[in-house]
């Protein structure tokens, strides 16, 4: 008779909160003489659906008064608040809209206001979790095929058919009269994550294979081999830090399961990480979590929107300072490679707790239509210290060389500034090439990231860049526009990002930070050269090798946190 294997793993994932359910408010018996909200969600596209809406409404109902806005116009937004009888909110046609708007429309019933939330299918799944999560599950949401919305969205006239093909439907869901499961939903079964499975088998490879497959169909792994997370194993695991593993470091977002040590070290195990990098992997959860720059009422935090956005937006994960070579991570050639275990485990530990975590998963949160690239490790790296000829990276944000740092931040596609062996680069085509790319999209109050390899580095400094500061200095003077070269788009997005009110969504993507509106506000003159980009958003790291290549990426300005390593007990650094 075989023996039996007996496999006894933790459950990687976090426990969140799920609201107490309330009814949805009683509708309008007619659209007569109300006053209709149509609330845009601020998506191109989704303003020509509600003036084809609004249109619809005035022709059927000329009695009525129809208040059409952007949900982002926090003045008139919440005037028009008190003013409206019913709303509808269009268009949901994202993974982060449907979630986000889901939250609006509940804000609104529970103020007495009687609303639906109009939204493409893609998102529907999303709509629903949040609904439930945010303790409204009946919500009432109308929703068109995707098919139907998106290649017809470009103007008013295009998508005038798919508004007559669900106008009665918007009408009925302001109207037709609650059911008894609207007026008093039943609580949902708060969510309970058991703390153990066991996987028996009668081998210990049938054991590996049966454990593996379980943990993925529950939406527990990365679709690659996972190591058990046996008791033994994540004991091991801990010894890599002196916290506690009680301690809460935050909550992940999207769906904000709670992210203990022990948690994470589950999903570090799972990952493959050796216990010395923990520490390091905490602190990235830690930069993750951070709520600095939240939006409690949309339930979101600057990272959000790259978890669950229909882009292939992604995550660099760099760590700086001596516990980098300490660990043996890769900042030279192949950085952004396979075959170095520390950058891939630790990348690997943070992507699967975002997945536990988190609650993400391909079509379900995370709606990347094409996915992300490097998706299973993110983008994780350590700066390249020994090659540098500048201040380390820790230094020039004021932080002791001898401390250890991760800088996580949300990052969207790459663009080569030059260098490698292919042929001869110089150092203006290497500057006019980083120019060029900061002065794209401009005035979109982005941060940059700066990967800049020891070798231009180097030829850097031979030519006048004493240090980081002298490069991010030239590249802020050379980015900025003539006033006459304006155009009138870009004013518009001046105006905005220099008078937008705190509270709306877009608060801290568009915003310009306080200490910069002056320069702009300066240069607004004929003669005056107005500034592209705010110098404290260009981060500069050396990385990479001799030859080598630079490159650049770019994401919101708020989406970028620097946490200290701390608690490390298997390293001299992260104490």
């Amino acid at each position: 008779m075989k023996e039996t294997i007996s496999l006894k793993c933790f459950n990687p994932q976090g426990v969140f909160k799920i609201q107490e359910p309330a009814g949805l408010s009683p509708r309008v018996d007619s659209l007569k003489g109300k006053t209709i909200g149509v609330f845009w969600d601020g998506k191109a596209g989704g303003d020509n659906f509600c003036i084809a809406v609004e249109e619809h409404l005035n022709q059927r109902f000329p009695t009525a008064k129809t208040i059409r806005l952007g949900w982002n116009d926090v003045g008139k937004i919440e005037k028009a608040k008190e003013e409206v009888d019913t709303f509808i909110s269009a268009v949901g046609d994202s993974g982060a809209a449907g979630w986000i708007w889901t939250t609006q429309v509940i804000a609104m019933e529970k103020i007495g206001k009687p609303g639906a939330l109009v939204m493409a299918d893609v998102a529907l799944w999303n709509a629903k979790i949040s609904a439930k999560e945010h303790g409204m599950p009946p919500m009432r949401i109308v929703c068109m095929p995707s098919i139907e919305y998106f290649p017809n969205r470009g103007t008013v006239e295009e998508v005038r058919p798919v508004v007559e093909a669900y106008i009665d439907e918007i009408i009925e869901s302001l109207t037709k009269p609650l059911t008894e499961e609207e007026k008093y939903p039943k609580r949902e079964k708060e969510q309970e994550a058991r703390a153990f499975v066991e996987i028996k088998a009668d081998s210990y490879e049938s054991a590996i294979e049966k454990f593996n497959q379980l943990y993925l169909d529950n939406h527990w792994g990365d679709g690659l081999p996972l190591i058990p997370p046996t008791e033994e194993a994540v004991e091991e695991m801990l010894t890599g830090t002196s916290r506690s593993p009680n301690e809460v470091i935050g909550l992940v977002p999207f769906r904000k399961g709670a992210a203990t040590i022990e948690k994470i070290a589950i999903n570090a195990v799972m990952a493959g990480a050796k216990p010395e990098y923990l520490p390091v992997i905490i602190a990235a959860i830690e930069g993750l979590t951070d709520e600095t720059y939240a939006l409690p009422d949309y339930s979101i935090t600057p990272f959000s929107h790259m978890l669950s956005s229909e882009g292939s937006f992604n995550m660099m994960i760099m760590v700086s300072g001596p516990i980098g070579k300490e660990i043996d991570m890769n900042c030279g050639v192949g950085l952004l490679a396979h075959c170095n275990q520390a950058n891939n485990s630790i990348g690997r530990a943070v992507e699967l707790c975002v997945i536990n975590l988190g609650y993400t998963w391909p079509g379900e949160i995370d709606m990347a239509l094409i996915g992300r690239s490097s998706s299973h490790t993110f983008y994780t790296f350590a700066e390249n210290i020994e090659d540098s000829p500048w201040e380390s990276f820790d230094e020039g944000l004021g932080y002791k060389p001898d401390d250890s740092y991760v800088t996580v931040s949300t990052v969207a596609g790459m663009t080569l500034f030059g260098g490698g062996t292919v042929g001869p680069w110089s150092v203006q085509s290497a500057l006019d090439n980083m120019v060029r790319n900061l002065s794209t999209n401009r005035m979109g109050m982005s941060k940059h990231v700066l990967v800049i390899c020891p070798e231009l580095a180097i030829v850097l400094k031979r030519n006048g860049f004493e240090t980081k500061q002298s490069l991010r200095d030239y590249l802020y003077e050379n980015t900025k526009v003539p006033y006459e070269e304006i155009t009138n788009r870009e004013m518009q997005r001046i105006e905005e990002s220099i008078n937008l009110k705190p509270g709306g969504l877009y608060y801290y993507e568009r915003a310009a930070d306080k200490s910069f509106v002056p320069k702009i506000k300066e240069a607004l003159k004929p003669g005056g050269k107005v500034p592209m980009v705010n110098p404290d958003d260009i981060h500069i790291v050396v990385a990479g090798s001799v030859p080598g290549y630079s490159f650049g990426m770019r994401y919101f300005h708020t989406a970028h946190q620097t946490k200290q390593i701390k608690g490390a007990a298997l390293t001299k650094s992260g104490k």
